[in-house]
């Protein structure tokens, strides 16, 4: 069993005060949300108070997440920690209640995979994908998951994570969905963050995961789980998504009110 490690932090420690927290951004997040059949999609995955309502909206805008048997959440690695694309086989414990891991599902993509490989250490402490589950409980409490952690966020592991759920869905006879975990711009002035994150939205909503990931690279983009996004769009794109839907982007400075440094967060989604 996978504890929380986040719990009491980025999110409150016990159940009523989670889901009446993620109650208040769902509530807030339909002002915003675009429901909609999609494949995948960007949810954030910072402290509630900054990034809950953008991550809300992402999971109102996928219709599929209400009845999906499994959804396969990829998350970057902030910690250092464990292998270098890290499959979680555990099931996850959280204030809410423990979130199944679809174990038959994982073990196939790690058959149908180069990359990626079993390990929880990358897991045991780290936020991007644990910080997802109340939101997913929210629309489907029992959607089983497949925890993806990237700390090689490279185009060629991207595209392994994503021909492997491909192959497996096929093998396997049912469809998932895809959620793609990562803030954007990092630590700089909100109209600096929002030039540079529209110019990265550009490449993200063409679905052309390549540019994105070059123009990262040149432009020093620091879009944390810019590997995740990758995988999210090479799955939808071979799903026979044309395009991207940017639902919701906003920063920190919205709360804070300190604009001179923030984080930004976007919600997008890949249509059918």
């Amino acid at each position: 069993m996978r504890n929380p490690a986040v719990a009491g932090q980025f999110y409150p420690g016990n159940r009523e005060e989670i889901e009446e927290l993620v109650g208040k951004c769902f509530s807030e997040a339909m002002k915003k949300a675009k429901p909609m059949s999609a494949y995948a999609g960007v949810a954030p995955h910072a402290g509630y108070v900054y990034s809950g309502v953008p991550a809300a909206a992402t999971f109102l805008s996928i219709k599929e997440l209400e009845n999906a048997e499994t959804v396969v959440i990829v998350g970057p690695n902030h910690t250092g920690t464990g292998g270098l694309v890290a499959l979680s086989t555990e099931d996850w414990e959280l204030p809410t209640g423990v979130v199944k891991n679809d174990k038959d599902f994982g073990e196939e993509m790690v058959k149908n995979a180069n990359f990626l490989k079993p390990g929880e250490e990358a897991h045991r402490t780290e936020h991007s994908i644990e910080v997802q589950l109340p939101f997913l409980q929210h629309v489907n409490p029992k959607a089983k998951i497949v925890p993806v952690c990237m700390m090689d966020q490279s185009l060629e592991g991207a595209r392994d994570v994503a021909e492997a759920v491909l192959a497996t869905e096929k093998k396997m006879g049912r469809e998932v969905v895809v959620i793609a975990s990562s803030d954007f711009s990092h630590y700089i002035p909100s109209e600096a963050a929002e030039e540079r994150d529209k110019k990265a939205m550009e490449q993200i909503l063409k679905l052309d995961a390549e540019a994105f990931q070059k123009e990262r690279k040149a432009q020093d983009w620091s879009i944390c789980g810019y590997g995740p996004i990758s995988v999210s769009i090479l799955y939808a794109k071979a799903k026979g998504s044309k395009k991207g839907l940017e639902v919701m982007y906003t920063n920190s400075g919205e709360i804070t009110g300190d604009y001179s440094q923030v984080v930004a967060y976007a919600s997008i989604i890949f249509s059918r």
